[in-house]
């Protein structure tokens, strides 16, 4: 019975991964019938079993709607589950974000190939080895080595994605099927600190088996786009190490400092791979992954749904299921004036009158907002406009999402277009030095002689040259805060930023829409409150799933 268990779950993973990364992995049927020590000992199947273990990465397409359970959005549907988190009715019965079975089916899937990996028979390549040409041979020991190196990195990924919901959870190294209640049944919870130190270990031991030259060499040209390198391995670990030294974890016991953490960016840095993309919208769209900012990417292949979901709803067949930004969100971009920018005021009359003239070059690449020509049409999103109130389904917050949504495609035709989704990108490390260099050393210090300070960081992504937003001569945590939110906005940071820093203050607060009305040939602007919405402290941790509540006996996380 357990054999047909696994070939099971690995033929299901061949179909579920072709249909989401068509052009992706090359994922091969598993004939039903084949015994369980023979598939490990083929290459291409074992091979299948770490293609299987991406397939557990989290899409950040699908997660888009809960940037609608924080301050920066609303959720046009009103069944979608970021009502439930923002009513405050979600718990450990009801968490509609719940991925605590897939991380660790997907830490399940890594283990298994760690386990079995050494069974790989690849004689049968050896002895077909002719004219002296061993290509095949050598790729396929080469790539055995790295699908070692990639199921370290996956099960780290997975490990972050759990402590960073839950906080400790438990390690497991051996292949312990996550399906199979009764091999829970007395499994330790590990803290919080020992989690982190289990992911930098992790990232660590990959960081050594996947060289940087496996994107360059002509060695390994066969080794595919989208798999890990050695620069997503240390970003994982750069981001991991920030959340680590960050007030929430700080509590929770984590021993890593802001010290640890702008190390790791620093690691990420100096490899001198990545650089900022001249033009912040080439991130969001078909060919972001080709960028020299894109650091570890997920594709998707050809698609539309997105485009179906969040077109303005001027569009035929736009079906209004849409992330629209939240009046909190854009009052967060600066206004430009020459050389010089100022955070933009509704009480400033010339703000007022034209809020959306001059402002942070990072704002049109994010919002649709009134008077945006969008696929040719003019977007209204004025009380009566073609996008406005009261048409069906028309954004309640007077605004419509651009980031990631590819302007080119035609609902009604039904045109698609590649989408990949970026996990890690050189601005964040970039933000991400900048808030642990700034709170280890100060805004203009850099001991270690890494070659740039926390004010110089920052001020890298403002100068990008299609932002081009007027340098800092100062710094704070509420300004760092800030340009991670524009310049992050609607990449899945905003959600844990709130947490880790312990700010929950910022979810608390209404939710506030604009009103906009055309008299004539003008139009005068009002914000008004959207909701009002809950959020209490404990929400910075999920609770554990009372399932595992009742098969383990562990204490609940505290206020669930």
């Amino acid at each position: 019975m357990k054999k047909q268990y696994y070939i099971i779950i690995i033929v299901f993973a061949t179909f579920s991964f072709v249909s989401c990364k068509k052009d992706f992995l090359d994922v091969k049927n598993i004939p039903a019938d084949m015994p369980i020590d023979m598939m490990y000992k083929t290459y291409d199947y074992a091979q299948d079993v770490v293609w299987r273990a991406y397939s557990f990465l989290p899409d950040g397409y699908g997660w888009m709607d809960m940037e609608a359970a924080t301050d920066d959005a609303y959720h046009t549907n009103v069944s979608n589950r970021s009502h439930t988190f923002n009513s405050g009715v979600w718990n450990q019965f009801n968490n509609p974000e719940g991925v605590w079975n897939n991380y660790f089916d997907g830490i399940y899937q890594a283990n298994l190939h760690l386990k079995h990996r050494g069974e790989v028979d690849l004689s049968y390549l050896a002895n077909g080895i002719k004219n002296n040409d061993s290509t095949t041979y050598k790729r396929a020991v080469t790539n055995l080595r790295l699908m070692e190196g990639e199921c370290y990195f996956l099960k780290a990924f997975f490990y972050f994605e759990l402590v960073k919901r839950y906080g400790g959870v438990p390690i497991i190294d051996s292949a312990l099927d996550y399906n199979d209640p009764a091999k829970w049944k007395g499994l330790k919870r590990n803290s919080v600190d020992e989690c982190f130190k289990y992911i930098v270990s992790l990232c660590n031991k990959a960081a050594v088996i996947i060289p940087d030259s496996v994107r360059t060499s002509s060695i390994t040209t066969w080794y595919e786009s989208g798999r890990a390198t050695n620069g997503a391995i240390k970003a994982l670990k750069a981001r991991a190490l920030l959340y680590a030294a960050s007030p929430l974890f700080k509590d929770a016991g984590s021993t890593f400092t802001w010290v640890d953490a702008a190390a790791a960016a620093n690691d990420v840095i100096k490899m001198n791979v990545y650089s900022l993309d001249g033009t912040y919208a080439n991130l969001f769209g078909a060919t972001n992954s080709t960028s020299t900012e894109a650091i570890f990417f997920r594709r998707f292949g050809d698609q539309n749904w997105f485009e179906f979901n969040n077109f303005p709803i001027s569009f035929e067949k736009s079906n209004g299921n849409s992330v629209t930004p939240s009046q909190n969100f854009v009052d967060e971009f600066e206004v430009k004036t020459g050389t010089t920018a100022a955070p933009f005021d509704w009480n400033n009359t010339t703000h007022a009158a034209n809020p959306y003239t001059g402002r942070d070059p990072r704002l049109a690449a994010t919002v649709i907002y009134n008077g945006v020509t969008f696929n040719g049409t003019t977007i209204q999103t004025y009380v009566g406009g073609n996008s406005g109130q009261p048409k069906l389904n028309a954004a309640k917050t007077g605004y419509y999402f651009a980031k990631y949504v590819n302007p080119g495609i035609n609902l009604v035709t039904g045109t698609k277009a590649k989408h990949q989704w970026l996990y890690f990108r050189y601005a964040e490390v970039l933000l991400n030095y900048t808030e642990a260099m700034y709170n280890a050393y100060g805004a203009n210090a850099d001991p270690l002689g890494y070659g740039m300070t926390a004010l110089q960081a920052l001020n890298r992504v403002r100068a990008r040259t299609s932002v081009a937003m007027p340098a800092r001569t100062d710094l704070t945590q509420d300004l760092i805060m800030h340009e991670r939110r524009v310049e992050l906005g609607f990449e899945g940071h905003r959600y844990w930023d709130v947490r880790r820093w312990k700010k929950g203050i910022y979810f608390r607060q209404p939710l506030n829409r604009i009103e906009i009305t055309l008299n004539g040939s003008s139009y005068t602007y009002v914000v008004k409150k959207l909701e009002d919405r809950v959020y209490d402290d404990k929400m910075n941790w999920y609770p554990i799933p009372q399932s595992e509540i009742i098969t383990t006996g562990w204490a609940q996380n505290t206020g669930w």
